[in-house]
């Protein structure tokens, strides 16, 4: 999620990019070829911004596809930039092309590949200034690309300063601050990609709704600090159980969890079921209110291998419905939903999930 989170950061920025590169380079290419009569200037304009233009339209539907043409788009970019820097007869402008290029790449590439265009950077300015029909002095050019590097470890420095605050902020988004399982708000993304990859990879999906039992009567007697505290030791001992890859436990609300998993046959996601329910038992928590004197919790799933028609909300509704028969039974139980949809409860079957 972190990583999603700062992709679609960089992904923004792009096309935040894209939109001032269209913007300022048609005008710039009128400006060129129209008045100071420069057309070989006003068609690397053109150019430049019909390539954005068309990367613009080409992603309008999934941002994030954009970062496939990040590196290209920074390649454009740089062939803009020393080009201007080679006709420019003016040092200024050198100063302003030296600056831009760190701010452009250093934000939409990945971090591996900043270090990579830093280097091919420094190479390309320090050719330039050398290679102009009025090229700079040795020393010149050595401020000049020494200035470069150094904006262009400032800029990666507050780069990933940022990333990592985005990471943070999506990280907090989607933990329950109490149990620091995954929260109920994050449960309908990862059921919309797990449906969809497992519709790829043909595995079985497998949902388990889980309630502590008399949880209530619990944080009567034993007031609600303690109650938090065997929350956080039920997520614990889930999230220990639960550690193949693959594998999500989320608190869906009060007492009750949520846990994802795929690739379990029906039988396997018995057993699965099963061990969650006993490792909270050998919890050996005091519970005087229930029946068996110490904390237990009741389980209904639904293991579905054929998720051509299934929704996060019918997997999510049938698990559920199996876990209320589950407390029917007397709870301290684990229920199959297919065992009772013969008698009367059919599986709902919602409209087709989003792609």
């Amino acid at each position: 999620m972190t990583r999603y989170s700062v992709q679609r950061f960089r992904a923004a920025v792009l096309h935040m990019y894209l939109r001032i590169a269209v913007i300022v380079a048609f005008p710039l290419f009128l400006l060129h070829f129209l008045f100071i009569a420069t057309p070989d200037r006003g068609v690397a304009l053109l150019a430049f911004a019909l390539y954005a233009l068309w990367l613009k339209w080409r992603t309008r539907r999934d941002s994030e596809e954009s970062l496939r043409h990040a590196n290209w788009f920074v390649l454009a970019i740089m062939c803009l930039m020393l080009y201007g820097a080679y006709v420019s007869n003016e040092r200024m402008h050198l100063e302003v092309w030296m600056m831009i290029f760190p701010i452009v790449y250093t934000p939409i590439v990945a971090s591996r590949e900043r270090m990579v265009w830093a280097l091919v950077g420094a190479v390309s300015i320090a050719s330039v200034v050398l290679l102009r029909p009025e090229p700079l002095s040795s020393i010149s050019a050595f401020v000049f690309v020494a200035a470069y590097l150094i904006l262009g470890f400032i800029t990666l420095m507050l780069v990933r300063h940022n990333e990592q605050n985005i990471e943070r902020l999506a990280h907090l988004s989607i933990i329950d601050p109490l149990t620091k399982a995954y929260n109920r708000g994050y449960l309908k993304d990862v059921m919309v990609s797990e449906i969809n990859r497992c519709r790829r990879s043909g595995n079985a999906l497998t949902v388990i709704m889980l309630d502590i039992d008399y949880f209530k009567m619990f944080n009567d007697k034993y007031g609600h600090l303690f109650g938090d505290s065997v929350l956080e030791q039920v997520a614990e001992v889930l999230k220990r159980t639960a550690q193949r890859a693959g594998d999500y436990v989320f608190r869906y609300g009060g007492e009750e969890f949520c846990i994802v998993t795929s690739g379990l046959s029906r039988a396997e996601a018995r057993l699965f079921a099963e061990k969650l329910r006993l490792s909270i038992c050998a919890l050996d928590i005091e519970n005087r209110h229930s029946p068996h004197q110490h904390l237990t919790a009741s389980a209904g799933y639904w293991c579905v291998s054929d998720l051509s028609e299934i929704t996060p909300s019918a997997l999510l509704l049938n698990a559920d419905n199996a876990l209320y028969r589950a407390k029917d039974a007397g709870r301290n139980a684990v229920v199959d939903f297919d065992d009772i949809s013969a008698t009367g409860t059919e599986p709902v079957m919602a409209e087709k999930a989003p792609a």
